[in-house]
């Protein structure tokens, strides 16, 4: 009996201390998983925090928390909703989608809009403070917008916006846009031209002619004596006022520049009128001014000079200034080859620089400088790419060379002449300062008029471009 009671006794002492260490696990259990998982969220639906986080919420007006309101927390994937407070109106919002931002950072957002803070990838919103990196369609009014497409920046710099206006700040790459303030590069620069209508029987040539007098220049100065009718029969035909000089490339006498014999006064078109042989006879004479002439030729400094001492004794202020240089060596003058054209132009300053036009007839050929020779073109050819004139190869067909030359320079008589290239789709034509918005073409740096389209002697002629 008495062990029974005692068994008895122990099983209840046995089983009450195994509830306690049972009852002790489970309270250890809890606390354990508990500590481990602190942010552990509460679940709840639809209803309002206070306070609290809110991870993925979905189509609800997240102040924090999901379909529901949430003053204070975060929002880190709200979608289609609007964040208010916490670290939505303080905070950031990193993907939200077609929601508004009051405060904090949009990273993702689209279709919203952010008061403040910055939007990086924002499409279709509007930013009014902070900074866009790559929105498109929205409008910016403060901060910068570095990609924005068919926006429009009141504040701050657009660098690679296209068909949108800048008001303010810097525009570096934009398309079709207007830009109010900053800076935009490479615009091109604007030319214009005046001129006076006159008939052609009035307008008038001075021709200069350089020719190379060295050793090695007896053949071409005497094809040139033999195609001179091919040149200057049209002159004749037509009634050209003209008068001609020549000079050589020896500059060694006084620095060169004298005209050659009497050209200046029997090379002239009343000359040929009176007597046409005895005008031939005098140019086939004049222009062979033998090969005795320094060999270190300078034709750039001879029509230098030439100016110098004839430009008012001489050359005429209404006339085409045309200046023809013929050697078959490299021009050897101490100065730039800009300087010298820049004094062809200067005898023309009244007129324009289109009034001036240089013609080369030289040595194209590939060689190599020796016994003393240089070679090469590139002076001479400078003046007249930089004149619109024309270069020739002095070994061409001599015939052919002075035609087309000669038929350069009679077009001149029914042209104008631009003092630039113009860009094509630039040129603006005004006749006694009414727009023509046809009847006329461009060819190179020469205005033509149509045929039924010349303006009237005495007509004042305004054209202004971009080149």
């Amino acid at each position: 009996m008495k062990t029974n009671t005692f068994e008895h006794s122990f099983r209840i002492l046995f089983l009450c201390s195994s509830l306690f260490l049972v009852s002790c696990q489970k309270d250890e259990f809890y606390q354990k998983d508990y500590l481990e998982n602190p942010f552990a969220p509460d679940t709840q639906v639809d209803g309002g925090a206070t306070g609290g986080s809110t991870v993925g919420g979905t189509d609800g007006a997240s102040v924090g928390g999901a379909v529901g309101t949430t003053t204070g927390g975060s929002t880190v994937g709200g979608t289609d909703g609007s964040s208010t407070g916490g670290s939505s109106t303080g905070g950031s919002t990193v993907g939200g989608t077609d929601g508004s931002t009051t405060g904090g950072s949009t990273v993702g957002g689209t279709t919203g809009s952010t008061t403040g803070g910055s939007t990086v990838g924002g499409t279709d919103g509007s930013t009014t403070g902070g900074s866009t990196v790559g929105g498109t369609d929205g409008s910016t009014t403060g901060g910068s917008t570095v990609g924005g497409t068919t926006g429009s920046t009141t504040g701050g710099s657009t660098v690679g916006g296209t068909d949108g206006s800048s008001t303010g700040g810097s525009t570096g790459g934009s398309t079709t846009g207007s830009t109010a303030g900053g800076s935009t590069g490479g615009s091109n620069q604007q030319g214009q031209d005046s001129f006076q209508q006159t008939s052609a029987s009035q307008k008038k040539l001075d021709i200069v002619w350089v020719i190379d007098n060295s050793g090695s220049m007896g053949d071409e100065q005497a094809s040139l004596a033999t195609n001179f009718d091919l040149f200057i029969r049209d002159f004749i035909t037509k009634n050209v006022d003209f008068k001609m000089g020549i000079t050589t490339t020896d500059t060694t006498n006084s620095g060169g520049g004298q005209a050659y014999g009497n050209s200046l006064s029997v090379l002239t078109s009343a000359a040929a009128q009176a007597n046409e042989n005895q005008f031939f006879s005098d140019f086939q004479r004049l222009v062979q001014v033998g090969t005795r002439g320094s060999g270190n030729e300078k034709g750039l400094m001879a029509s230098e000079s030439f100016l110098n001492r004839y430009e008012n004794s001489w050359m005429r202020s209404d006339a085409y200034l045309v200046v023809v240089y013929l050697s078959d060596e490299e021009d050897q003058s101490p100065k730039a080859k800009e300087e010298y054209l820049a004094r062809l132009q200067q005898a023309k300053a009244a007129q324009g620089a289109g009034y001036v036009k240089a013609y080369s007839i030289v040595n194209t050929q590939p060689c190599q400088s020796a016994n003393g020779i240089t070679c090469g073109f590139e002076r001479y050819a400078y003046q007249a790419n930089q004149t619109g004139g024309t270069v020739s190869d002095i070994k061409e067909n001599f015939a052919s060379v002075l035609d087309e030359m000669g038929q350069s320079i009679i077009n001149l008589l029914d042209t104008f002449p631009l003092s630039h290239d113009p860009i094509p789709g630039s040129i603006v034509v005004k006749v006694n300062g009414v727009v023509q918005a046809s009847g006329w073409s461009v060819t190179g740096r020469q205005l033509k008029f149509d045929a039924g389209s010349v303006p009237a002697v005495g007509s004042s002629i305004q054209v202004s471009y971009e080149y």
